[in-house]
């Protein structure tokens, strides 16, 4: 009686130990498995605020704003409402937007990557 408990007790702990490495190996391949979101790149842009004729490029207003999937979010600290804008790159000279918006964000796709904004409110 003694010998056939040792030898239930012993399996007992053989078989826990095999079940415990088969769960880890399953557990293993199932994390190798599950696909992983891409890590979207968040490039900072230099944005200046041109106010109509009155204002100097000397001292200009910077408003934050970000390039993320070849798309500008321009984020505005207040509500704008019906502004007409120009967006313009600056190391190209090319408009990128122009138009009437109102919202806090404004988001323009782009087709060439520029570091460097203004927009001006007419």
């Amino acid at each position: 009686m003694k010998a056939l408990s040792l030898v239930l007790l012993g399996s007992v702990f053989l078989l826990q130990s095999t079940m415990l490495s088969i769960n880890a190996s399953v557990i293993a391949d199932g994390t190798s498995s599950v696909p992983t979101e891409e890590k979207r790149i968040r490039k900072p842009a230099n944005i200046h605020l041109l106010k109509g004729e009155t204002s100097t490029r000397s001292i200009l207003p910077v408003v934050p704003g970000y390039i993320e999937d070849n798309q500008l979010y321009i984020c505005f600290g207040a509500p704008i409402e019906d502004e007409y804008l120009v967006v313009k790159d600056t190391e190209s000279g090319e408009i990128v937007y122009s138009g009437t918006f109102t919202g806090n964000i404004l988001v323009i796709a782009l087709t060439n990557l520029g570091e460097s904004y203004t927009i001006e409110i007419v």
